[in-house]
């Protein structure tokens, strides 16, 4: 073959690859974007919490979804993610080492550069944003959206960059934990996170119910709050922009207890199938993980309820959720890909094998952005 062959092979197959995950001339930009991020939602935490649910494989909405891939969830340095890590490698489309939120290392002597997120680019081109979570608010999944730090454990910074954009107005609709988290930042200060927050024009309070009636608000309490009324009442404040909005809602399903892990995969699942069934047909909905967990099931009958069968070996003198037979569990993050699923405009690119970055590049290309360096 000659080296004009080889060429041409190579441009056609980097082709061929590009085409793969771009929206076809012609088909309908997204106006919104929402992304549900399990955090710790990999295939088997999925698979599981199905089955304990309904007594059937696949069944939850997650499944039904048209279009679905394989998401590859390691960090640049480490072949298993941290939350840090994985959500900016979806938010920046940049790999970055365990520990860092939206920041790449810029030289010798720990030296870092922010890197830009989606939800800033939303903001930059005037479209309203919100970030839902059951963590805390400062936490590295929902941080990674709007911060920009060495460390995920730098909670002041990342409060304080919340209500210091670097651009448009920030974050419009934030509710999630940390009250106790404020409340002791902002003292360092000498200030409330009260006159903080209104100082940075947002209503602020620990009732979500307050989103009804705020087009800027932040509620942060220390308890859980039913999802899907506060999903919905967050969509109803950020869908009044023409220009549209980004959504990052995260639902933690870590299994290191198994039960509370897999009842939050049934609480997103249901969010979804609900905000799937009332949002505008402009609206890409996305599914993913920032990484998998050790969780195995490892037996269960099909003539009894699989819960009843877990609750069984639970309760048997000895038993730890490490050694249940039916559902064990490794208390720690795993390496494996994650699932990325997706309907409407821009939901083609998801399909086959690919990067934890590749989920950034989706979302540009649904909205018919370019990528800047």
């Amino acid at each position: 073959m000659t080296n004009l062959s080889r060429k041409a092979t190579l441009a056609a197959a980097m082709l061929a690859v590009t085409s793969l995950f771009s929206v076809p001339a012609g088909a309908q930009e997204a106006r919104n974007i929402i992304l549900f991020l399990g955090d710790a939602g990999g295939v088997p935490t999925l698979n599981a919490a199905g089955i304990m649910a309904h007594d059937r494989p696949q069944s939850l909405f997650i499944h039904s979804m048209p279009n679905v891939g394989l998401s590859d969830t390691s960090a640049l340095n480490n072949w298993v993610t941290d939350s840090a890590a994985g959500m900016t490698a979806i938010m920046t489309g940049h790999k970055t080492d365990s520990g860092m939120v939206s920041v790449l290392l810029s030289g010798s002597g720990g030296a870092v550069t922010p890197v830009k997120t989606f939800l800033e680019y939303a903001e930059q081109r005037g479209l309203s944003t919100g970030v839902v979570t059951n963590m805390p608010i400062w936490d590295a999944t929902p941080a990674a959206c709007y911060a920009h730090v060495a460390s995920r454990k730098d909670k002041d910074q990342i409060f304080r960059q919340l209500l210091s954009p670097r651009f448009g107005d920030g974050v419009d609709i934030v509710i999630g934990k940390g009250q106790a988290d404020v409340i002791a930042s902002f003292a360092k200060d000498g200030i409330t996170p009260e006159q903080a927050f209104a100082k940075a024009g947002y209503r602020f309070g620990n009732d979500p119910a307050i989103i009804r009636n705020a087009a800027r608000a932040a509620v942060l309490r220390d308890s859980d709050f039913a999802p899907i009324p506060a999903v919905e009442a967050t969509i109803g404040q950020l869908a009044r922009n023409p220009k549209g909005y980004f959504l990052m809602v995260e639902w933690d399903m870590h299994t290191d207890d198994p039960e509370k892990g897999l009842k939050h995969v049934i609480e997103m699942d249901d969010m979804i199938r609900r905000i799937s069934a009332v949002a505008s047909k402009d609206t890409l909905i996305l599914f993913t993980a920032d990484h998998s967990f050790g969780l195995r099931m490892g037996g269960g009958k099909r003539n009894a309820p699989l819960a009843q069968q877990y609750a069984a070996e639970a309760a048997k003198p000895g038993a730890t959720i490490a050694n249940n037979p039916v559902i064990g569990v490794e208390d720690g993050h795993t390496g494996e890909e994650v699932i990325a699923a997706a309907s409407g405009p821009g939901a083609q690119q998801i399909h086959g094998f690919f990067s934890n970055t590749r989920l950034f590049d989706v979302m540009l290309n649904a909205m018919g952005w370019k990528k800047e360096d």
